[in-house]
């Protein structure tokens, strides 16, 4: 198995995603999409998504709102026999300006800020 595997995948959130006023999304479903992005490793390094067992760190640094887009990379940390240690980075790669000119208008972003680290213990089956 290698170690150094990744799998990125990006999702806009939308206005179902929003939970508190200003259209903020809930760092709840940050977590959630990155538990996805953790399974989608799994299988790829393990062959199977095998279950969470732990959540090590939660680290949640620039909220996401609605119509942003979101980045998440998962990464293997460490491997020991059926465990497997890993992190996921969530970026936030576009975000809707505040006042926008046009309805569509997006700000993509040079310098994409770190939104959320999120450490997960997975065993294999």
């Amino acid at each position: 198995m290698n170690e150094q595997q990744t799998v990125t995948f990006r999702y806009r959130m939308s206005d179902r995603d929003v939970f508190y006023g200003g259209g903020v999304v809930n760092g709840a479903r940050n977590i959630t999409l990155m538990n996805d992005a953790a399974n989608r490793l799994m299988a790829k390094v393990f062959g199977n998504t095998g279950h969470c067992v732990e959540v090590k760190k939660v680290r949640l640094y620039v909220p996401s709102h609605a119509g942003d887009y979101m980045e998440y990379i998962a990464r293997v940390k460490n491997i020991e026999g059926n465990r497997a240690l890993i992190e996921v980075r969530s970026f936030k790669i576009i975000e809707v300006p505040e006042h926008p000119e046009f309805p569509s208008s997006i700000d993509v972003l040079t310098d994409p800020p770190l939104s959320t680290v999120v450490q997960f213990v997975y065993e294999a089956y």
